[in-house]
């Protein structure tokens, strides 16, 4: 019986998993603002501001902040 041989992951094989993995152990930091404006007069302002990460990842660094940084 021949033994199969299985390539090594290249950089152009990274799954949604993979990536999915590694946002909720590092985090990510999303921000941005959209504002609506007609003749310049700005009518709708929109900010966001997402983290996503996961519970264990976000305490873990809240727990290195010095304590007057803390809620």
């Amino acid at each position: 019986m021949d033994s199969m041989l299985v390539a090594p992951e290249t950089a152009d094989d990274v799954s949604l998993l993979d990536i999915l993995d590694h946002v909720l152990n590092a985090g990510v930091v999303i921000h941005g603002n959209i504002i609506i404006s007609v003749a310049g007069v700005d009518l709708v302002y929109l900010g966001l501001n997402v983290i996503l990460t996961s519970i264990e990842t976000a305490l873990r660094h809240i727990h290195q902040l010095p304590p007057d940084h803390r809620d």
